[in-house]
């Protein structure tokens, strides 16, 4: 296994838009603590790339962005990367998804991989219709987005799985106390009530100590 992150981010909608945009950060992040990163953008987050990846370099980190279900997880244009059969052994995952984290999570775990943590409900983000051009500058998709980056960036650190789990967690309250308080805008309550949700459906398995090697 090298200390890498795999990360995909395919970018076919307007969720997937923001996550691909949003994951730069951590990408940038990554090369300049000079850990090798494997980026699958677009076209790239399909089947056949993410296993030749995964079998090749065994990355310590797997970042996962986009659509899921309690018994997938789908990359380009909702292409199946992710199974109950899949195997990512020793490695700590990371899914920004939908309900990932309701049995696919689980069953990695008994895979082989070291942890998971994800969401075993929906995954909202926020966003700003005026700023869909520009996901990494709306401030309403930040207040989701940068917590969620947190796991990684914290796992980046190396920090164990516990502690980024957390947070991540301790961010999205800080913002969502925020959100409901008399200096928030309209969008920024509106939108508390998704936060709020995302803050009780993040979930750890496997080992919570688990860190980058």
């Amino acid at each position: 296994m090298s200390k890498s992150i795999l990360v995909t981010r395919p970018d076919h909608d307007l969720i997937t838009k923001y996550f691909c945009a949003w994951s730069q950060e951590i990408i940038d992040f990554a090369k300049s603590k000079n850990i090798d990163v494997y980026d699958l953008k677009g076209g790239k987050s399909n089947k056949k790339e993410f296993m030749s990846y995964i079998n090749k370099h065994c990355p310590s980190i797997v970042f996962l962005n986009g659509h899921g279900n309690s018994i997938t997880f789908a990359g380009y244009e909702n292409e199946t990367l992710i199974d109950m059969s899949t195997i990512l052994e020793n490695s700590i995952i990371y899914a920004r998804s939908c309900e990932v984290g309701q049995k696919l999570g689980l069953k990695l775990i008994e895979n082989g991989a070291k942890t998971f943590i994800g969401y075993n409900r929906k995954f909202f983000c926020g966003y700003t219709p005026g700023k869909i051009t520009k996901p990494f500058e709306d401030n309403i998709a930040g207040l989701f987005l940068k917590p969620s980056n947190l796991v990684v960036s914290t796992l980046l650190k190396n920090n164990n799985a516990e502690e980024a789990h957390k947070r991540s967690k301790s961010q999205m309250y800080k913002n969502f106390r925020r959100m409901v308080s008399s200096v928030a805008t309209f969008e920024e309550r509106y939108s508390a009530r998704w936060l709020w949700s995302n803050l009780n459906s993040q979930v750890l398995f496997g080992d919570p100590l688990g860190k980058i090697l």
